[in-house]
């Protein structure tokens, strides 16, 4: 799968920056977010994207001079190892991530720290049938309990980057005469830069106040980051395990269970053939597995706005879920605030 931005769209700026190999990157503030009392949340600090395994040297380049310092990786091992194949089972030998894109980060003067929300053992058939059985669910609840199972894996991972952004130094509303900051920007990534990425900050902009009505139309914009990739995910999905075993089910009237996924992929590259093999599935079968492949990555505002009423139920709120799963006290609340929301 290509990454690159040759055939993409124009998308507008700001939020989103165009920069070739990397897909859905944007400055979130710049949607534009305000709290509820009407201050902006600080630009240049808060960027997104999906994955960055293709970027050259010139690319880093580029994100650096648009303010990016740090970059935070959401991706387990398998993901890191395969780049986007990770997510659409295309081979087992990693041969799409460029060798050497960490090395050429590290040259054009950003870090990286890797913070997986899951743990390896998470990638195991079982677990990703579990997830390919939410994000297909036609309703919004399957991307409920998928976005609750990553809160409760990413504390750890989220605690390392909310620490970044209370460390930082406070705002300023005007510059030194000539003098250009150096860059202090945190990108945010998993794979597609929508589920891990898209409640983490969730989470961050309702702590900070911006009405969910305006988070949940931010985290909308990923389908316009993915918009020119879409087809083509939804393809390479479709020829997945998972996939062919979703539309067998709906040929032959029967629900589909996460077993039923898991036992597929656990069959997958095997000598086995694969189930289904030679079988015509007709265009209305097909027609619906390319809407589940839409829905998986798709980024509907009810997703996070029930997201949203989800972390008021089961953690009490964003700041009680900062509290409990990150670890973070009264000082680095308070210094979150400080830094990230604007003073007019």
């Amino acid at each position: 799968m290509t990454t690159s931005q040759e055939n993409a769209p124009p998308l507008s700026h700001p939020p989103f920056y165009s920069i070739p190999n990397i897909n859905n990157l944007r400055d979130a503030a710049l949607y534009p977010l305000k709290t509820s009392t009407g201050q902006p949340i600080r630009p240049d600090i808060l960027f997104r994207s999906a994955e960055v395994s293709k970027l050259s040297l010139p690319d880093w380049q580029a994100l650096h001079a648009i303010g990016i310092s740090h970059v935070f990786d959401l991706r387990s091992k398998p993901e890191v190892d395969k780049g986007w194949a990770g997510i659409v089972g295309e081979g087992k030998d990693g041969a799409d991530v460029r060798p050497g894109w960490i090395a050429a980060m590290e040259q054009a003067g950003v870090k990286r720290s890797w913070v997986p929300v899951f743990a390896e053992a998470d990638y195991s058939p079982e677990r990703l049938a579990e997830r390919y059985v939410k994000y297909m669910d036609e309703g919004v609840g399957g991307f409920v309990e998928a976005y609750e199972d990553i809160l409760r894996n990413g504390g750890d991972a989220y605690r390392s980057i909310l620490l970044y952004l209370a460390g930082l130094s406070p705002p300023t509303l005007t510059k030194s005469d000539g003098h250009v900051q150096e860059p202090l920007g945190a990108l945010v990534h998993c794979t597609a830069g929508k589920d891990r990425t898209g409640i983490f900050f969730g989470i961050l902009f309702d702590f900070l106040g911006v009405p969910r009505e305006a988070i949940a139309l931010e985290y909308n914009l990923t389908e316009q980051g993915l918009r020119h990739i879409r087809d083509e995910v939804a393809a390479r999905l479709m020829q997945s395990p998972g996939f062919k075993k979703y539309m067998l089910s709906q040929m032959a009237g029967k629900s589909l269970s996460a077993e039923d996924i898991a036992r597929s992929l656990r069959e997958q590259g095997g000598e086995k053939e694969s189930e289904g093999a030679g079988v015509q599935i007709p265009p209305e079968i097909l027609e619906k597995g390319r809407q589940a492949a839409f829905r998986m990555i798709g980024a509907r505002k009810e997703s996070m706005l029930k997201s949203l009423e989800m972390v008021d139920e089961k953690f009490g709120g964003a700041e009680a879920y900062m509290r409990k799963e990150c670890g973070l006290g009264d000082e680095e609340l308070e210094k979150l605030r400080r830094n990230l929301v604007l003073k007019e």
